[in-house]
């Protein structure tokens, strides 16, 4: 890289799906974590293939320790582009270059934790631009808490109030 200095720019982040509220050690997170963002800058660099845009989850334990060593699996994932064309859903076909309402997701599976305990992911969203091999980290979301038992869990269905925006 050219330059070794990181800018920041606030891109707002979402955590759509949340980690279920219990898992087993070494269990995937099942639904996995999903974050994305809309930011029509962002969205528009990474269409036009300007910016390689991607996210990364850390662990932070509820006393506020770093445990991301623990994670096992994909914590470091691309972006994907999602398009709406904010139609009727009545045929046609519709452009992720054009269409209304565009975002970049990023999903989290499968992760699984090594140890047991309360914690939270924050996930980090980056965009390495592909013209001046510069990177900034550009937004960030935390999770809600969730434990980690040392015992069979359930699967969780995903609900549609998961979606969680707090900092």
């Amino acid at each position: 890289m050219t330059s070794s200095a990181q800018q920041v720019v606030e891109v707002s982040v979402e955590i759509v799906v949340q980690p279920p509220l219990r898992v087993g050690v070494s269990r995937w997170l099942i639904p996995p974590v999903v974050a994305r963002t809309s930011n029509p800058g962002l969205v528009q660099e990474f269409a036009d293939n300007r910016k390689h845009v991607y996210a990364t989850a850390m662990l932070t334990s509820s006393d506020g320790e770093d445990y991301s060593t623990i994670l096992n699996g994909n914590w470091n994932v691309n972006a994907n582009l999602v398009a709406d064309s904010g139609g009727s859903g009545s045929g046609g076909g519709s452009s992720s270059r054009h269409a209304r309402n565009r975002w970049l997701y990023f999903v989290f599976h499968p992760v699984s934790i090594g140890l047991g305990g309360t914690f939270s992911f924050s996930v980090v969203v980056s965009a390495l631009s592909l013209e001046s091999n510069s990177c900034m980290v550009v937004g960030g979301r935390s999770t809600r808490q969730f434990t980690v038992v040392n015992q069979p869990v359930p699967p969780e269905k995903p609900r549609m109030n998961d979606t969680f925006c707090a900092t």
